[in-house]
């Protein structure tokens, strides 16, 4: 049986993601010691990068964020292009700290996805709903999945909600047309469950954000000090505090500081 990652990269204007999964593929090697393989539009040489494969797939640009381009559709594919049996399919801003998630290859569950969250300098942030009123969001930044039929359904679903994304926005009250995976998992997965929660499905440690209000700097390969600004009420004041990130896999919000990071 073979087991692996899987990254999905699409270049825009503002970032290179194919950089990006480099960077966690890299780290991917070092800490969970698997082949990771790249899904992209870009044409690349493979020697000179950490992938193991490179899977070529036609971008879809017609999703928007704060009026940008934001390359995100089509992760529903992911069941088809991976050449994994067992598949860890992590986004490229996720940084793999630790050999954490080599545990998720011996749960028995077939799918593992995150249903809680916690942010770095604020752990009592409230749980993200799908909509004001709607159940709690599930999370696609890290999503373990074997081939399976059940999967397979519940990839499948997350295209239909791709397709029908107008209907379910209004249906569960979405705040912004833009199309997220985490929505589509979310919904894909209540519809293959009956619609009630399948605690089997999700990953039994919270997901860690790092948000756009925290600066990190890395020290050596798996230590990272971060810097947290506050704005005060007195104008033109602010606070900072610090903390460290040691054997910690965390999401990245801001991916200009996760570029920068790792250009060190």
């Amino acid at each position: 049986m073979t087991k692996g990652a899987l990254l999905f990269a699409f270049n825009t204007q503002e970032t290179d993601y194919v950089k990006m999964a480099n960077i966690a593929s890299q780290r991917i090697n070092h800490f969970l010691d698997i082949p990771c393989t790249l899904v992209t539009d870009n044409q690349i040489e493979l020697t000179t990068h950490s992938f193991d494969q490179i899977v070529y797939l036609p971008s879809d640009k017609s999703n928007t964020k704060n009026k940008k381009v934001w390359i995100n559709k089509g992760r529903y594919r992911a069941f088809d292009v991976s050449p994994y049996q067992d598949t860890l399919l992590i986004d490229t801003d996720y940084v793999v700290n630790s050999p954490m998630l080599s545990t998720i290859f011996n749960f028995y569950d077939d799918f593992n996805c995150h249903n809680s969250t916690s942010f770095l300098m604020h752990p009592d942030a409230p749980q993200e709903k799908l909509g004001m009123y709607s159940i709690n969001a599930l999370w696609a930044t890290v999503m373990f999945f074997k081939k399976t039929a059940r999967v397979k359904h519940i990839f499948d679903c997350m295209q239909m909600v791709q397709e029908n994304y107008d209907h379910y926005r209004n249906l569960h009250g979405f705040n912004s047309g833009t199309f997220r995976n985490d929505y589509a998992l979310t919904i894909a997965n209540r519809i293959v469950n009956g619609h009630v929660d399948n605690n089997s499905d999700y990953i039994p440690w919270n997901l860690l954000h790092v948000g756009d209000n925290t600066t990190v700097t890395s020290t050596n390969v798996k230590n990272f000090n971060t810097e947290f600004k506050i704005t005060l009420d007195i104008p033109h004041k602010t606070k900072k505090e610090y903390t460290i990130i040691k054997d910690t896999d965390f999401h990245m919000l801001d991916k200009k500081n996760f570029m920068e990071l790792f250009n060190e």
